[in-house]
């Protein structure tokens, strides 16, 4: 009985142009790991990076603040970015969306929202 696997059996050498593809396959193989390397230890390293620079105002004593809409108006919605805060409302004039500092509570801007 043979065994396909025998180490004595020798194969016949491959013609040059098979060894050239083996060659362009092997390369490609090696260029494809490499990448992939790259991006996994990029990823890493963007981990790490982000866990040892959390932002220390999240450690700090928690604040407290107050926003005022104009009396008459209706809340329709909020955001929040950051230490921002958008809040939309309907007014008689038509609808407003005022920017307020979360932290100090001081109204930063505001923009009229009209139809033409």
């Amino acid at each position: 009985m043979s065994h396909p696997l025998d180490d004595e059996t020798t194969e016949p050498p491959l013609d040059p142009a098979m060894e050239r593809v083996q060659a362009k396959l092997r390369r490609l193989l090696l260029v494809s790991a490499g990448t992939l390397g790259v991006g996994f230890l990029a990823v890493v390293f963007a981990v790490i990076y982000r866990v040892s620079n959390l932002d220390s105002r999240s450690d700090g004593a928690p604040w407290r603040s107050t926003v005022e809409i104009p009396i008459g108006s209706t809340l329709v919605a909020t955001d929040v970015d950051g230490d921002r805060l958008a809040v939309t409302v309907d007014e008689a004039g038509g609808r407003r969306v005022l920017v307020f500092d979360l932290v100090t509570g001081r109204r930063m801007g505001e923009t009229a929202i009209v139809a033409r």
